[in-house]
């Protein structure tokens, strides 16, 4: 635990803190409350920081982009969206207080910022209940203190009699003074009890979290890695790993060609369809649905244990020489390929059956999930050439915030709405619903499905509205009254105040305002 040089202020912090995420979030849908309880929650970090006389600024963006998604809480609507943002949020700020006296995050050890990382989530837990322990041991009470407390003890003592003999004539010569006594005494307390209860845990439970983040920021920071050797010195430093590398690199390279001629053999077969598009895939005789549905997760599970199991070899395989450590790395960046031709097969796929049958979320996240998975096999091509393992994990960490980032620009559920209704104005006739049915061919855009959308399609259905038939119009009306109800209900307070939110209602109210 660290050493503190002022700990009643990193407490009495933590408590502000409660008690401001209690005003923020108690009994408020999320809105701008987030950001706001972010930006002061890294005030409280640099203010604690100074106090204590350690400064951190290598690793300031974490809390930047921790920020930055706080933002988009308040601005995106979609579920999954605001809970990966929810994820991402949490951990920047995670792993800003784990490395915030450290120096920049690429250069600490990988390993040993994982370990520190994983005992946070019990630092957090148990550090702030020992300070505040300890703060509350060291207020100790001498003995003028008791003495000087006796004779109010001693008045207190003398006085219950008198005032019960007192309360009861009163109360006998009152009964308005009667009733207020009895409501004291049945202990009829002026509020609510469950609800002064809740706000007692939710400013407990803050401000324990903030004091544990805050206690771990202020300790000591992770070493940095000492820097690679010169050319020549590569031997040493490949020792130094020995421990993990139980494996001969002629047993690894052995597994990597022949799982190469699997996938070469697998692509070689696939490049009529992957290549061929939907004239191949009309002369196959298989219908969309048979030909996404058929091994598009099959193929994407294939990628991802791949990459699994390229990463492990890396870490467990020896590489005695310059040749092995050569043939090593070709045979990896062979299977790289490979894979990214077999992610290639599953995006078109996917493709092919969204032109088919739209896009969903999940259609949509998949083909996000791929792209971002190739970056990933690339990153760890460079990282093991160069021999810098950290290069896969901050290059990994950073593509996946910038792919998050760009879903939250372009607005999933938005996208959805745009794309189905720009195929539904291009060729009604070639829409087909969800059916899995794999036929050519139906006479509207699935919008029962539109509409269950999040509120950050509202705006986009409503501007579609004039190139929908009479029917669908009406049915949108209906649809957006309910959703103006319940919109007008999550509108309780400034800290529920939500951009989506507030686009919708605003869209809404153009429709169905007489």
């Amino acid at each position: 635990m660290a050493t503190l040089r002022a700990p009643h202020i990193l407490l009495s912090t933590a408590l502000l803190l409660g008690i401001c995420a209690d005003l923020f979030f108690y009994g408020h849908s999320i809105g701008i409350s987030a950001p706001c309880f972010v930006a002061l929650g890294l005030f409280a970090l640099s203010i604690v920081s100074k106090t204590e006389g350690c400064p951190g600024t290598a690793n300031s963006w974490l809390g930047v982009a921790a920020l930055s998604f706080a933002v988009w809480l308040a601005v995106r609507d979609e579920p999954m969206l605001v809970v990966l943002n929810l994820l991402a949020m949490i951990g920047l700020l995670l792993l800003l207080a784990v490395s915030f006296r450290s120096e920049a995050l690429h250069r600490l050890p990988p390993v040993r910022l994982i370990k520190r990382a994983f005992l946070a989530f019990f630092e957090i837990g148990i550090h702030p209940v020992i300070l505040a322990f300890t703060q509350i041991r060291g207020l100790r009470i001498g003995g003028d203190q008791v003495r000087a407390m006796a004779p109010v003890v001693r008045g207190i003592m003398l006085a219950t009699p008198l005032l019960l003999i007192f309360a009861g004539l009163l109360t006998a010569a009152d009964s308005i003074f009667a009733s207020y006594v009895i409501q004291v005494l049945s202990l009829q307390l002026p509020f609510n009890f469950w609800t002064a209860f809740a706000h007692t845990i939710i400013v407990g439970c803050f401000a324990w979290l903030t004091a544990g983040g805050l206690m771990i920021a202020m300790a000591e920071g992770i070493p940095a890695m000492s820097e690679l050797p010169a050319e020549g010195e590569t031997e040493r430093l490949d020792r130094s790993g020995l421990a993990w590398r139980f494996l001969g690199s002629t047993e690894a390279i052995t597994v990597l060609l022949l799982l190469d001629l699997l996938f070469a053999g697998f692509m070689f077969i696939q490049g009529a369809y992957l290549f061929g598009g939907l004239d191949s895939l009309t002369r196959s005789g298989m219908t969309y649905a048979e030909y996404a549905r058929h091994g598009f997760f099959e193929l994407l599970t294939v990628a991802c244990l791949a990459l699994g199991l390229l990463c492990t070899l890396a870490l467990v395989t020896r590489r005695e020489s310059a040749a092995r450590r050569l043939a090593f790395n070709l045979s990896n960046s062979a299977m790289v390929l490979l894979v990214l031709g077999i992610l290639t097969s599953a995006f078109q796929r996917m493709w092919l059956y969204e032109l088919a049958y739209g896009f969903t979320r999940l259609r949509l996240y998949t083909h996000s999930f791929m792209i971002w998975l190739a970056v990933v096999l690339l990153i760890f091509v460079v990282a093991l050439i160069s021999a810098r393992p950290q290069i896969f994990l901050f290059g990994g960490f950073i593509s996946a915030l910038i792919v998050l980032t760009i879903l939250n620009i372009i607005s999933p559920d938005a996208l959805i709405v745009r794309e189905n209704i720009a195929r539904y104005q291009a060729n009604p006739s070639a829409l087909t619903r969800s059916s899995g049915s794999g036929r050519y061919g139906s006479e509207e855009v699935d919008l029962s499905y539109l509409l269950a959308l999040s509120n950050d399609a509202v705006p986009t259905v409503i501007n579609a509205m004039p190139i929908l038939n009479p029917a669908q119009r009406e049915q949108v009306i209906r649809h957006m009254t309910i959703r103006q109800q319940q919109l007008r209900s999550l509108d309780n307070g400034w800290q529920s105040w939500h951009l989506g939110r507030r686009k919708a209602n605003a869209a809404i109210l153009r429709v169905i305002s007489p």
